[in-house]
C-alpha cells in the first residue's frame, strides 16, 4: 500500500502551514506558525484546556505576545487551528505507518486497530480528546470543536475506506464498526489511569481486531432492526430514568484559554 497521504488528510494542516518553496517570507511564517501549535498542544496536554493561557504558549514557543497575536489574532483562531492540527498529525501517522502493513496484517490481522490504539496515546490525541471533554461544558469551545470534529469523523470514515477498500460494499457495517471501534479506543485510553491495566487494555484491542474481522467477512452481525426495537423495548419497561436526567443545558465555563 502507498503511504502518500491522501488530499483529504493535507487539506486537515491548518492554514499557513504549507509554504510555497520559493517565498522565504512564507517558510519563515510557517515555522513560526509551526513552533505556536507545537508550544499550545505541549501547555494544553501539560496543564489543561482550562489552565492554558496566551502566556504560557508564548513562553514554551519563546516568542513574544505580539508574534503570537499576528499569526492567530484570537484566541478562537488560535483554538480552530489547534484542533485541527492535532488531528492532522494523527491521521498523516496512522496513515503513513498504516501504508507500510503488509497485506497479511492488514486483512487478516485488522492490525491497524493496534496502530491506532498506541497512537492514541501520543500528545495530540490526548489533547484532542482533553479539549472533546472540556467542550461538553463550554459553549464557546463546543461551538469551535463540534464542526472540525464532525468534518474529521468524515476524513476519518474516507481513509479508512483507503486503507480497507473490502468494506465499500457494505457501508452500514463500516459504520457501525468504526464507531464501535472508536468508543472502545477512546474510552479505553480516557480510562487508563483509572485501571492501569497494560495487559487487559491490549486483550481488549486484540478482542476488537478480532471482532472488526469476523463482522467484514459475515461471521457475526449487527442486529436488525426489529431486534434493535425489541432490546430498546425491553429497556424502556424496565428503566425509570432518574429526575434531571437526559439533555442538558451547556453552560460557559468559566476559564477559557486567555491572556
Amino acid at each position: 500500500m502507498s503511504s502518500e497521504l491522501s488530499v483529504a488528510i493535507q487539506e486537515l494542516a491548518p492554514d499557513g502551514l504549507s509554504p510555497r518553496p520559493d517565498s522565504q517570507q512564507e517558510q519563515k511564517s510557517s515555522k513560526t506558525r509551526e513552533t505556536i501549535l507545537e508550544a499550545a498542544l505541549d501547555c494544553l496536554a501539560e496543564h489543561g484546556y482550562a489552565n492554558t493561557t496566551h502566556s504560557l504558549i508564548c513562553q514554551q514557543a519563546k516568542i513574544s505576545r505580539g508574534a503570537l497575536l499576528h499569526h492567530y489574532p484570537t484566541s478562537q483562531d488560535l483554538m480552530v487551528a489547534v484542533i485541527d492540527y492535532a488531528f492532522y498529525k494523527h491521521m498523516a501517522a496512522f496513515s503513513q505507518m498504516v501504508g507500510t502493513l503488509t497485506e497479511e496484517n492488514r486483512q487478516n490481522r485488522n492490525t491497524a486497530i493496534a496502530i491506532d490504539w498506541q497512537l492514541c496515546q501520543s500528545r495530540e490525541m490526548q489533547v484532542y480528546l482533553e479539549m472533546r471533554v472540556a467542550a461538553r461544558t463550554n459553549s464557546e469551545l463546543r461551538a469551535m470543536f463540534l464542526p472540525r470534529a464532525r468534518h474529521h469523523d468524515l476524513v476519518w470514515k474516507e481513509e479508512l475506506l483507503k486503507v480497507f477498500p473490502e468494506w465499500r460494499d457494505n457501508m452500514r457495517k463500516l459504520d457501525l464498526t468504526r464507531r464501535l471501534t472508536r468508543a472502545i479506543i477512546e474510552g479505553l485510553t480516557m480510562s487508563r489511569e483509572l485501571w492501569r491495566d497494560s495487559d487487559a487494555e491490549w486483550a481488549l484491542i486484540a478482542f476488537t481486531a478480532d471482532m472488526a474481522l469476523k463482522i467484514r467477512l459475515g461471521d457475526l452481525d449487527f442486529p436488525s432492526a426489529e431486534q434493535i426495537e425489541a432490546f430498546k423495548q425491553s429497556a424502556s419497561a424496565n428503566v425509570k430514568m432518574p429526575r434531571g436526567s437526559g439533555s442538558k443545558t451547556v453552560r460557559p465555563s468559566r476559564k477559557k484559554v486567555s491572556g
